[in-house]
């Protein structure tokens, strides 16, 4: 089943919040709390938005941003890369994340970026 916004966040909490988020403007998604199963899961369904953490323990943002800007099949997809890091904008951005928002994020600024990629 195709999903709108996938979710990777190690923080279950944080997940579920962006979640509710998303099914608050519409949307399908899909939650991942263990960064190393992203991937494989992505491959089966690319939803139109990726949300991901820039640091998680398995397998960091940065990385699977990294490895996703590298295969056509994901060249449409949209990420916003979330983190609490003092240079994860840079980081996000030199990764190919289209957007970045910072921890603690607005849920409002949230919904609205949802709003225009959906």
């Amino acid at each position: 089943m195709e999903k709108d916004v996938f979710i990777c966040d190690d923080d279950k909490n944080i997940a579920e919040i962006l979640g509710m988020i998303a099914e608050d403007v519409g949307a399908s998604i899909a939650i991942e709390t263990n960064s190393s199963l992203l991937f494989p899961r992505l491959k089966k369904c690319i939803p139109k938005l990726l949300i991901i953490d820039l640091w998680m323990p398995e397998r960091s943002g940065e990385d699977i941003i990294r490895a996703l800007r590298g295969e056509e099949v994901f060249q449409d997809l949209r990420i916003l890369c979330i983190s609490a890091s003092i240079d994860g904008q840079q980081i996000a951005r030199s990764a190919g994340a289209d957007f970045y928002l910072a921890k603690p994020f607005d849920i409002y600024e949230v919904k609205a970026l949802m709003n225009r990629v959906l």
